[in-house]
Parts: structure tokens; C-alpha cells; sequence
């Protein structure tokens, strides 16, 4: 069964996205809410703090966020989003689940192309290592992630272009 977006809690949270409004965020949000990463297994966000503390972190570095697709039913979404870094254009995927009040109970997010991953990563790791409180933490993974933005950036700049040949 098909929701009409017009009427649906994802269109509540594409909305507030775009808006970078937080509140109007976390209200379609449960309680429970958990986030998987789209940078690593290892780190998820799970209730109303953490997720709160990462879009607002999210909410700082991206802007023009819109929203283009919205499908699936009552209980999962799929939503799809462009942004910008900078002047670095990234496009977004995220799969909501909804829970039996209709909240989303779980986020999973995908970005593409790698360069916009990394500089995301490079862009929120050392926000996120602040919020927690860790002296020298930010400066570390700053030091270990901007690199890795870097290679991606020039490696999409010089050495792509060198492996796609035009298409007839």
C-alpha cells in the first residue's frame, strides 16, 4: 500500500531538513530512534541526544538540502536528497523505518560520490569529537581523516577522468 507523501511523517522530516530545522527534525523522530552511519559500521547514534548532537553537527557544515524522491509504504521509506559541502555537490539516500506509532525508529544514510563522503567525514569528524569532551581528540581525527578527503578529491579530479573513456 502506497502513502501519498503529502500526508506522510517523511514529508514532516524532508521538511525539516531542508529547513535545518532540528525541532521539527526530532519530532518525527521516536525516542528510540537509531541512526546507522553511512561512514562506518562501527558508529551509530541511538535516541534523541545523540541524533539531535549529529544533525546539528550535519546541519552546520551541509546546505541546499532537497529532497527529490520519496518512496515506499506506511512503514519504510526511501528518500533521496541532494546538499552541498562547500562547493562540493553530494547526493543522499536514507531508509527510514517507522515504528507501530508511525515515528521513525531507524535511519540508515548513503552519500555518494566518495569525494562528498570523505569531505563530509573530514567536515563532521572533529565537530563530533568535540561534543565529546576528549582534549585532542578533535585534532586526531582530523589528522587521520582530512588525508583521505584530500586522495579522494584529487583522485576523482586527475585520476577518474584518466580511466573513463567517452562513449560513442
Amino acid at each position: 500500500m502506497s502513502v501519498h507523501i503529502q500526508d506522510s511523517l517523511a514529508r514532516a522530516y524532508r521538511e525539516a531538513g531542508e529547513a535545518h530545522d532540528l525541532d521539527a527534525l526530532l519530532a518525527t523522530l521516536s525516542p528510540d530512534v537509531v541512526f546507522h552511519s553511512p561512514l562506518s559500521d562501527r558508529a551509530r547514534f541511538a535516541g534523541h541526544d545523540q541524533v539531535g548532537e549529529l544533525y546539528t553537527a550535519v546541519f552546520s557544515v551541509l546546505s541546499d538540502i532537497r529532497y527529490h524522491t520519496d518512496l515506499g509504504d506506511e512503514t519504510t521509506r526511501m528518500l533521496g536528497a541532494t546538499a552541498r559541502l562547500g562547493r562540493q555537490p553530494l547526493e543522499e539516500a536514507a531508509l527510514l523505518h517507522f515504528d507501530d506509532d508511525g515515528l521513525i525508529a531507524e535511519i540508515t544514510m548513503w552519500f555518494r560520490p566518495l569525494p562528498a563522503l570523505t569531505a563530509l567525514m573530514a567536515a563532521l569528524g572533529p565537530i563530533m569529537a568535540r561534543s565529546i569532551g576528549k582534549p585532542g581528540l578533535p585534532l586526531l581525527v582530523a589528522a587521520a581523516v582530512k588525508p583521505l578527503a584530500t586522495l579522494t578529491r584529487v583522485g576523482d579530479r586527475t585520476l577518474v577522468p584518466l580511466l573513463t573513456r567517452p562513449r560513442p
